[in-house]
């Protein structure tokens, strides 16, 4: 069972893959009741000072409504096919070598999402000159040329776009070249993040697989596991957070938003069982201030 939560420390905008801009994101925080988010768009830290500028606009419109909190976030994407993920929490958006690692990244998505088109137009299926120029922008993936495929009535759904064409193993799946987690989790600590392993029921292990691999990354310096999140059941979100604390490790949730009609995640939804997520905020506002 998932219940609303009134802060959401992981939503994607419109300079990833998600459909929402980072002003838009901001209004519906304000509508859902939202008092503290995280925008963590994937391998990009653009966003950071948009929304920051939103904010900062917001409240000088509106002086007297409590401001809603927000960290300046990143998602990474780490590991074998990239399916490991890590949030890193006050990242410093402006730091050198996380920005030169990023933009080698970008490159790289770029051109994949070129292979993946020609791999599509193989199996007669053509987008049109200025969705393909979309398509191949910095920041593009998977993700926008599933919703691009739906759009234009090759497929149905997103999912069916990724089970048909675009997952591993698909007639027009591309892999990428990926850091390790352990070096992802360094490179963020480098620019000043506090590290979380996102969505971590996604990689799949058993729990004595998981807490030797958290376990590892603490050594490199992770700091945190993300226990509430739409991908863990109702059982494995408390098996997240206990094993979290066990070893001294912060908890945080988030929806990963992304704004999809067709989608069941709201902003805040969650898992339940998430018994003091304010407390946990502070926590994690102390590691990022401290």
């Amino acid at each position: 069972m998932s219940i609303q939560y009134p802060i959401d420390l992981h939503i994607h905008s419109t300079i990833s893959d998600g459909l929402e801009t980072p002003a838009e994101l901001y209004a519906r925080a304000r509508r859902e009741g939202i008092t503290a988010i995280a925008l963590c768009d994937h391998d990009t830290v653009a966003g950071v000072p948009l929304m920051q500028e939103v904010i900062r606009q917001e409240e000088a419109l509106t002086p007297d409504s409590p401001p809603i909190r927000y960290l300046p976030s990143i998602e990474l994407s780490t590991g074998d096919g990239g399916h490991a993920h890590l949030l890193g929490f006050g990242v410093n958006y402006q730091d050198e070598k996380l920005l030169n690692a990023l933009e080698e990244m970008q490159e790289e998505r770029a051109q994949r999402s070129k292979r993946m088109i020609c791999l599509l137009k193989k199996q007669g299926i053509r987008f049109c000159t200025h969705v393909e120029e979309e398509l191949i922008r910095p920041g593009a993936g998977r993700a926008h040329i599933a919703r691009a495929l739906v759009e234009m009535g090759a497929v149905n759904t997103m999912q069916q776009a990724f089970d048909r064409y675009l997952a591993r193993g698909k007639c027009a799946y591309i892999a990428r070249r990926y850091m390790s987690i352990a070096d992802g989790v360094s490179l963020l600590a480098s620019a000043g993040a506090t590290v979380v392993l996102a969505h971590p029921c996604r990689l799949n292990p058993d729990p004595q697989g998981l807490r030797a691999l958290v376990m590892e990354l603490m050594d490199a310096g992770l700091s945190g596991l993300e226990a509430y999140h739409p991908s863990a059941s109702r059982q494995q979100a408390p098996l997240i957070d206990s094993m979290a604390r066990s070893l001294g490790l912060l908890v945080t949730g988030g929806s990963d938003y992304h704004g999809d009609a067709n989608c069941c995640v709201r902003m805040g939804r969650m898992p339940s069982g998430w018994q003091d997520p304010e407390s946990d905020l502070q926590a994690l506002l102390e590691r990022i201030n401290g």
